[in-house]
């Protein structure tokens, strides 16, 4: 599974993808000095921030399997492996929330919500850089939606993705989709950017299978599942 820590801007801009540390670090001040004079941002001051929890394990396509309905302990028990991760709050933290358009950008806008961070999409590492710099210089985290057209629209992005070096990740399920649509997707992700928690909508648009329990991973309703 791939690792992740805090994201370094190491060197000329280039396709390549570097190690990452804090934002904290004389590396990045540097890097942001001279995004500054590039993009003409007012330049932010530094201050410590806490490193993100440690991915869970990775998911692959050949270790899930669509899950059948679940009972009512396993509807909110069982899926879960763990608490949700911590929603990142220091200055210039930078969470992807990748999923299908409208899935992504409405649940990048409550996760935003819940820690008073800045929604902002991102295209690029040069946009993940500038983002980064505008909250710290903000005193905010950033939350980006990445919007997939496509479920196999991945791996065609996986460079650009890997290249955005997140501090956390998250991905946008509708339980309504296919179950092995969904599986097919978030295995892919996951392959680029380990996925740290599933931000979920939809359960009132299907009774059947939903097979996030296959994904392992912390889960977070976005809507009220009754009703």
């Amino acid at each position: 599974m791939p690792s992740r820590s805090r994201p370094e801007w190491l060197g000329p801009e280039t396709d390549d993808i570097t190690p990452a540390v804090s934002t904290s670090s004389h590396a990045f001040q540097a890097i942001l000095d001279d995004l500054v004079r590039t993009v003409d941002l007012p330049m932010p001051s530094m201050e410590p921030v806490a490193p993100p929890a440690a991915p869970s394990a990775s998911i692959g396509l050949d270790d899930v399997t669509p899950a059948g309905p679940p009972s009512p302990a396993e509807a909110d028990d069982a899926v879960l492996v763990g608490p949700p991760p911590a929603r990142l709050q220091g200055k210039g933290d930078l969470t992807l929330v990748i999923g299908f358009g409208p899935d992504a950008r409405e649940a990048a806008r409550i996760l935003a919500d819940g820690v008073s961070g800045d929604v902002r999409p991102v295209a690029d590492r040069r946009d993940a850089l500038a983002a980064r710099a505008d909250g710290v210089r903000r005193g905010c985290a950033v939350v980006a939606p990445v919007e997939l057209d496509a479920v196999d629209a991945v791996p065609a992005l996986a460079a650009r993705l890997a290249a955005l070096a997140p501090d956390q990740v998250w991905v946008a399920v509708d339980v309504s989709r296919r179950p092995e649509d969904t599986l097919r997707w978030v295995a892919q992700v996951d392959a680029v950017l380990a996925v740290d928690a599933i931000a979920a909508t939809g359960a009132r648009r299907t009774a059947g299978s939903h097979g996030l329990a296959s994904l392992a991973r912390p889960l977070v309703w976005l809507e009220t599942r009754e009703g």
